[in-house]
């Protein structure tokens, strides 16, 4: 694997996914091009996410899988492969990135992608 693919993969694994926001538009663009180009990494995303998810405390897995409208046993998979695929697809955007972290923002897309919507 080069290493624009391992960054990609760390830096959705640890910064988009984890909440964290400190991504550049040109990084963010780089982990979706490389998403979007790589069945592979965006299965390694998933699968290190979805490890990474399992370690959520059960009462917030109840919450967001109430939101999903999953089960808590299907929280973990539903959640990484819903959002990594929006950011490989180009439906998860850099401006929706940024809102995250905004209590005042309008994350309703954010809630729909979460969904399956």
């Amino acid at each position: 694997m080069n290493i624009a693919t391992r960054f990609a993969a760390v830096m959705v694994g640890t910064s988009l996914l984890a909440g964290c926001t400190t991504l550049t538009e040109g990084e963010f663009n780089t982990m979706h091009a490389t998403l979007e180009g790589s069945p592979a990494v965006k299965r390694m995303v998933i699968k290190d996410c979805i490890a990474r998810e399992r370690a959520t405390p059960l009462g917030q897995k109840k919450t967001y899988a109430a939101i999903m409208d999953v089960s808590v046993a299907k929280y973990e998979t539903a959640f990484c492969s819903r959002i990594s695929n929006a950011l490989a697809n180009g439906r998860l955007t850099y401006a929706d990135y940024v809102k995250l972290h905004s209590p005042t923002a309008d994350n309703s897309k954010v809630i729909r992608i979460m969904q399956g919507r």
